[in-house]
């Protein structure tokens, strides 16, 4: 059963950018974030901009892909219910778990605790019920539905040859150097939708159509990928070529907001650049995984393994430690990683000890594992070297 390590590290690493943006945007102005001090600086405003562009669309191409493998693999009852226990019961429980201790935590520090409690014993707070940082768990749900509905639906619409060439059309693009520019185009339509400049995120529980318009079109290249798997050779070919063009479009992305053209131009140009840039990126990022990170390790297996329930938990460990660190006098950008580090610090742990080998880590990774960071024989090199002692044992009994 083969195990794509490559797009494993690569969901992974999409989660700790996400702590990392969040380390960020408390210290930065114009980033959204539950509580903010009254120092603040602008030194990482850049980081946040052009990880923006590209995280959140990898993570749903991945959870594409990983969609069409389950089904494939498992059949789509089977399937349903894998996503069911680790997409739904996380963003449920999760959420009843975080939002009350990050309005709380937020609250006080902003308006006193004893107005916060009194809002909480009211029934005040349920006004401001927000779905916080799980609400990708929410959309990908939406996304599960609406890939299931198509899977359901397009033979009764198209005909096994109009798919087949559909898939080959599909196949075309990826092996074409002008993959990034046809991909952009409907993302570019898709972002057409959006009232600012770039992919916002859900201001409340209620799904928003052009946030899903948005993220299906990386969803449905995952997802079309996984059909056509031979094509993550492509990606690789072409990774650093990508990467190095992402660099000059994000560059030209930030530079685009201060065009001196007519803004009815200009709302056209920058998601233009957007789009672009967006598509650069993800192959240019997933082409590099795929060419470096293909192999199996033990350790960051154990990372990948851990990432989801960091993700998870870390936002009101990230916002305790913002608010410890309210009053050192410290730069913010010292705070930034100070709290990050201390963040991912106090959750490794608490990932090893109480939530890999419970109940939890087999909601979250699938199965219970050992606490020990020691090599997972799944689908590791050990594992093919336990089987090939058997058979040779096996052998010499015959």
């Amino acid at each position: 059963m083969r195990r794509y390590h490559a797009l494993d590290a690569l969901r992974a690493a999409m989660m700790f950018l996400g702590i990392y943006l969040h380390a960020v945007a408390a210290y930065t102005p114009d980033a959204g974030w539950p509580w903010k001090p009254a120092e603040l600086t602008k030194t990482l405003l850049w980081s946040i901009s052009v990880v923006h562009v590209f995280r959140m669309p990898i993570f749903y191409a991945m959870a594409g892909f990983f969609a069409a493998l389950l089904i494939a693999r498992y059949g789509f009852r089977r399937a349903a219910w894998n996503r069911f226990m680790r997409i739904a019961v996380p963003f449920v429980v999760g959420w009843i778990v975080i939002w009350p201790i990050v309005t709380m935590l937020a609250g006080s520090a902003t308006y006193g605790f004893d107005l916060v409690w009194a809002a909480f014993t009211t029934g005040y707070i349920l006004r401001y019920v927000h779905p916080l940082h799980l609400w990708f768990l929410e959309y990908l749900i939406v996304l599960y539905v609406l890939g299931a509905i198509a899977v359901a639906g397009l033979p009764l619409v198209l005909s096994p040859r109009k798919r087949q060439l559909a898939l080959q059309a599909f196949r075309a693009i990826v092996r074409s150097p002008w993959a990034p520019l046809i991909l952009a185009v409907p993302s570019f339509a898709a972002q057409l939708l959006m009232p600012n400049p770039w992919i916002e995120d859900p201001p409340g529980f209620i799904p928003v159509f052009r946030i899903v318009a948005v993220y299906a079109v990386p969803f449905a290249f995952g997802w079309l990928l996984f059909l056509n798997v031979d094509l993550l050779d492509v990606l690789p070919r072409r990774a650093w070529l990508y990467s190095g063009l992402a660099v000059a479009a994000s560059v030209a992305y930030r530079w685009s907001y201060a065009l001196p053209v007519d803004p009815a131009i200009k709302f056209y140009v920058i998601r233009a650049v957007h789009s672009v840039d967006m598509w650069l990126l993800i192959l240019g990022v997933a082409g590099l995984f795929l060419r470096y990170l293909g192999d199996h390790s033990a350790w960051r297996r154990y990372l990948c393994d851990s990432s989801y329930f960091l993700y998870i938990a870390h936002m009101p460990v990230i916002i305790a430690f913002q608010l410890l660190l309210r009053d050192v006098p410290l730069p913010p950008l010292a705070k930034i990683f100070i709290a990050l580090g201390a963040t991912i610090a106090v959750l490794l742990p608490l990932y090893r000890f109480a939530v890999r080998p419970t109940f939890i880590g087999a909601v979250l990774n699938g199965r219970r594992y050992p606490s020990t960071i020691g090599p997972v024989l799944e689908g590791g090199p050990q594992l093919e070297a336990l089987h090939g002692e058997v058979r040779r044992a096996q052998n010499a009994v015959h």
